[in-house]
């Protein structure tokens, strides 16, 4: 219902009890009644039986094996499940018709698969061949097509999610406000924005409106605050890696890497407070859960990262290199990012194609909003004389001060 009191109904295509993928259509009433829809719906679909051959572990299998099974990780702790919403790999048994053809559909396999914690693939089995009918990376980053720079290496178990209890006293003092200096060097103040437990503070905002501490176990699993972690200079593509809250041994953040994570920790904050004050949301998901953002993260060589990624539960920054300084270092990127979530948990705008570009554009523009006072979109995080206008996209001038042969162009 939006702020008229007009109502908006999405209407999922059904055939026989399975879902046609890419068929929605959206009934809008005006004054109580019904006045138009708009949408894409498909053709009964013409198909001899609706009993797949194959099983959806069955189609799992054909994917870990398109991805390869050595660069799929074996073993999850609890937390970093968590970090993917659930469960590595999933199948949904649909109707799918290949480009979006009205014809020539095939019952098939719909496979979410997260061979690591950063990366999120899509892949559509079909379900009597086995054959893989189309696939697309969901990992919304902020700068391009993440290149995946994995080899061939030996998976080992990955360290358990490290427990507070073990390096400090397991009193709980609670909110504590909380300082450091950002990637701009300006010392940033968290009123009430980290906790403390023991001696120890953590970069954990359970100061806001979402906070359930009823449902929480501070400060490791809060429910409804802002965390920010450090990726300690590893890479979620492989799989020992390992991860910590940012903390310190007092309410002063000023660590070796701890520049990123206030800075990350503020833009979090920021774009929660703006979503809540235009539009009343409460949080990325609309119900409260965390906020979660990782810095100091490198690709699965070792290198510097110089990108921004979501990956359906977090946001993660690299520390930048030649073209790019620390991504965190940008309001509008940590605004960009948050807003892939947004998108995900409500248009839902699927990460390829025409609905991709529409979901990066909507990126774009709330990351804009968020950071108001230009129109440009990595403005701070652009290393001197890259490109003419010193960021990565410009909404007032898409051109961005080059010609089409530029890869800072934009049509």
């Amino acid at each position: 219902t939006d702020e008229q009191g007009n109502h908006h109904i999405r209407l999922e295509q059904i055939f026989q009890g399975v879902p046609v993928w890419g068929g929605e259509v959206i009934a809008h009433t005006k004054t109580g009644a019904f006045e138009r829809v708009n949408g894409r719906y498909f053709p009964t679909p013409q198909l001899a039986s609706l009993v797949p051959a194959l099983t959806g572990a069955d189609a799992v299998t054909a994917v870990k094996a398109k991805i390869g099974v050595e660069k799929v990780k074996k073993s999850w702790s609890e937390k970093e499940l968590q970090l993917i919403d659930g469960q590595p790999f999933s199948a949904q048994l649909l109707i799918f018709h290949l480009g979006g053809a009205t014809n020539g559909e095939r019952l098939a396999y719909h496979v979410v698969a997260h061979p690591n914690i950063l990366s999120r693939l899509v892949y559509f089995v079909d379900a009597n061949s086995g054959e893989i009918l189309d696939s697309y990376d969901n990992t919304c980053n902020f700068v391009g097509h993440h290149h995946d720079k994995s080899s061939t290496e030996v998976c080992v178990p990955p360290s358990e999610f490290p427990v507070v209890s073990a390096e400090a006293p397991t009193m709980i003092d609670g909110k504590v406000t909380v300082s450091g200096q950002d990637l701009f060097n300006a010392t940033q103040t968290f009123t009430l924005g980290g906790w403390q437990a023991g001696t120890k503070a953590y970069l954990v905002n359970a100061n806001k409106s979402m906070f359930n501490l009823g449902n929480s176990s501070m400060p490791n699993n809060p429910v409804g605050a802002i965390v920010t972690y450090d990726g300690l200079n590893g890479s979620p593509e492989i799989s020992n890696f390992n991860f910590v809250v940012v903390q310190s041994s007092n309410t002063t953040f000023n660590g070796t890497n701890q520049k990123a994570a206030i800075s990350a920790h503020l833009n979090a904050g920021l774009s929660f407070d703006y979503y809540l004050s235009k539009f009343s949301r409460n949080g990325i998901d609309g119900t409260g859960g965390n906020i979660e953002s990782f810095v100091n993260i490198t690709e699965s060589d070792g290198s510097s990262m110089e990108n921004a990624f979501w990956n359906g539960a977090a946001m993660w920054y690299g520390n930048g290199g030649s073209t790019f300084k620390p991504l965190a270092r940008g309001l509008d990127v940590g605004g960009h990012e948050m807003t892939h979530g947004v998108v995900e948990k409500t248009a839902n705008l699927v990460y390829q194609g025409e609905s991709g570009a529409l979901n990066e554009s909507f990126a774009d523009i709330f990351g804009a909003m968020i950071d108001s006072d230009d129109w440009k979109i990595g403005e701070d995080v652009m290393q001197a004389g890259v490109n003419p206008n010193n960021c990565l996209r410009d909404l007032s001038n898409p051109h961005n001060g080059v010609n089409s042969n530029s890869p800072w162009w934009q049509p």
